[in-house]
């Protein structure tokens, strides 16, 4: 075993010992650190370099994130706010529409109402008194039919 690591100019260590574990971990320890003492189990600074900068890398890729989700927020609030007086500038459209409408079949009846009052109107004051007069059973009835009469009298 000692040619191989011979070989491959590996210094091997050998040790003697008397069975006493203290002086036999202590002489590891003296051929360990005989080229200074090992501080492998600390980071570099160059590793530790690294890790502060990723760790600032992600900070501010968080806040960048944080700052792209307020704008976001306040851009649907924005968004909802315009819709919002949209659909207020819709309802009072549909309530002007609604108002001309009203308007138009006003003009309508006024028209309406100058026919009623020139055709209809006589004959049901005529036939009301006539019910008036009779004082039928069915006094609906009696109406309908003198008006139903009336109008094939002023066909012919």
């Amino acid at each position: 075993m000692n040619r191989f690591f011979q070989e491959n100019k590996t210094e091997v260590f050998e040790i003697d010992h008397d069975g006493d574990k203290f002086e036999m971990f202590e002489s590891m320890r003296v051929y360990i650190e005989r080229n200074g003492r090992p501080f492998n189990y600390l980071s570099s600074v160059r590793s530790l370099n690294r890790k502060r900068e990723g760790a600032l890398t992600k900070e501010e890729i968080k806040t960048k994130e944080e700052i792209a989700s307020k704008k976001e927020k306040s851009a649907e609030t924005e968004q909802k706010k315009k819709d919002h007086l949209c659909a207020l500038a819709d309802g009072r459209l549909d309530m002007i529409a609604a108002h001309m409408h009203e308007l138009k079949a006003a003009r309508e009846r006024h028209n309406m109402r100058q026919f009623l009052m020139k055709a209809i109107i006589p004959v049901l004051t005529e036939g009301m008194i006539d019910v008036w007069r009779v004082n039928p059973v069915d006094p609906v009835d009696y109406l309908a039919e003198y008006v139903f009469k009336k109008s094939n009298e002023t066909r012919k």
